[in-house]
């Protein structure tokens, strides 16, 4: 498993991919520890506690498939059609990575819309370098 960037936190808007329903949340990095937060906590786990972590190429880099707190997951960094925005007051739960962010950011709103293909494949992209695979 790679490291976070220089910063040591990764936060980017995601959604897990789940039958006939997708939830939109952001998932988070730092100080040793994967976040998943959406209306509810989904996991907060030690990095090293992440396993089976794939990138299906039939996603085209805006996803992963992995293993968290015993349970898989599929996440996609690029919002899919006709999915709401994660809601950027999610990022003040104090919950996880995010309890440790509380008070550190300057416009949350500034989230909002970011997760188009080309973002969502950054975002993957920086995502890969911290959970490998």
């Amino acid at each position: 498993m790679a490291t976070p960037p220089a910063t040591g936190f990764l936060v980017s808007p995601a959604w897990l991919i789940g039958g006939l329903r997708n939830v939109p949340g952001f998932l988070g990095t730092g100080e040793g520890r994967l976040t998943f937060l959406a209306d509810e906590p989904v996991f907060d786990v030690p990095l090293a506690e992440v396993t089976d972590v794939r990138w299906p190429w039939h996603w085209f880099g805006g996803g992963v498939k992995l293993t968290a707190a015993g349970r898989s997951h599929k996440i996609t960094f690029v919002r899919p059609n006709g999915m709401p925005a994660p809601d950027p007051s999610l990022l003040a739960a104090g919950i996880g990575v995010f309890a440790t962010l509380s008070g550190t950011w300057h416009d949350v709103h500034a989230l909002r819309g970011l997760a188009d293909i080309g973002v969502g494949r950054a975002a993957a992209a920086r995502w890969r370098e911290v959970l490998g695979g």
